[in-house]
């Protein structure tokens, strides 16, 4: 009877490797991947049936990779993965990439270790080819909040551009035209999609955009205080904001308010996410409602049905954002900052 060495051997790798190929704990790179399987075929190697049962103990395991579990907007993606987890009767194994592709990447192998063949994803700095190579090892990962061509169908995004242009042209209706853009500064899609949304719009407007206008911050609370010192020293004139999320508005209409500058009698400000936060500021924020409760279970229950057999009709998983006005939008006043708070 053919040994784990022997596999080993013939595929010339370690029986470590042999090991991640049989148990799908860790990733393998494809062409290792298949030289492997190809070496326990030839062999016929049988695993040892108390192994295999250990190493399938956490086969009713969902995995989920999200961002910093310190945002809301994250914590509501883990809330509602949660949710369908215990719907499921499934485990729950929760990590955080940090927006840093080598913690996404371990992430994902940790996942992987821990028997979670089911997965919702939500990675932004690992790059395509890494995640198309994942998705070949792991038929039931899904992807939130982003789409790879490659993966469509099992990709569940939002229209990031059309909801940037929405909360545009909500400003636009009232009367302003010029808006400043403050946004991440990290090279993610949903920052491009949506610059673009707020591009769109201006133009439809036949608003030129001023290169001063578009901001870029860290996307917490601290970088939308920092863009708000930014947006009082640079662009005076503007009389509307959108921001990237609903917490970067909340740090900047502390930053203004403290200044003397008023929301939105002053300056009118539309947020984007839509998270708890955003209805209890004052004034109540008006912002874009993104829908990542409802996505974050879509996602989970995918990811499921694909790890369960189902059959799964291919199809585009796209959502789209609505407009919820609240309190931080009015016609706009047409007084520059300098003479607002100088009087």
């Amino acid at each position: 009877m053919a040994t784990i060495n022997d596999v080993a051997k013939l595929a010339g790798v370690s029986t470590a490797t042999v090991s991640r190929v049989i148990n799908r704990s860790a990733f393998v790179q494809p062409a290792t991947l298949e030289r492997v399987e190809k070496a326990i075929s030839e062999l016929n190697y049988q695993r040892d049936a108390r192994a295999a049962a250990l190493a399938n103990r956490s086969s009713q395991t969902l995995g989920l990779l999200t961002g910093n579990l310190a945002d809301p907007f994250f914590a509501l993606i883990a809330k509602h993965v949660e949710e369908v987890a215990r719907e499921q009767q499934c485990q729950l194994v929760v990590v955080s990439g940090g927006h840093d592709a080598k913690r996404e990447k371990q992430g994902l192998d940790f996942l992987i270790s821990q028997g979670c063949e089911a997965m919702v994803v939500h990675s932004k700095m690992l790059d395509d080819q890494t995640l198309i190579r994942y998705g070949a090892q792991l038929p039931s990962m899904v992807l939130l909040n982003r789409r790879i061509a490659e993966l469509a169908h099992r990709s569940v995004w939002l229209d990031n551009t059309n909801a940037a242009a929405e909360s545009v042209r909500h400003l636009i209706a009232q009367g302003h035209r010029k808006i400043a853009c403050i946004t991440t500064d990290l090279p993610i899609e949903d920052r491009a999609h949506r610059l673009a949304g707020y591009r769109l719009a201006m133009g439809e407007a036949n608003i030129e955009v001023a290169s001063n206008w578009v901001i870029s911050q860290k996307f917490s609370e601290e970088g939308g205080e920092a863009a708000g010192l930014e947006l009082l020293a640079r662009c005076p004139d503007v009389t509307a904001v959108v921001t990237f999320n609903d917490v970067m508005a909340a740090g900047l209409m502390a930053c203004l308010q403290e200044r003397g500058v008023r929301v939105p009698q002053d300056i009118s400000i539309v947020g984007f996410d839509d998270v708890l936060l955003a209805r209890y500021l004052y004034p109540r924020l008006s912002t874009m409602h993104y829908p990542i409760g409802k996505m974050s279970r879509y996602a989970a229950k995918l990811a499921l049905k694909y790890h369960q057999g189902e059959s799964v009709p291919p199809a585009l998983h796209e959502f789209q954002a609505h407009l919820v006005a609240r309190q931080t939008v009015s016609q706009p006043n047409f007084q520059p900052f300098s003479k607002q708070i100088d009087s």
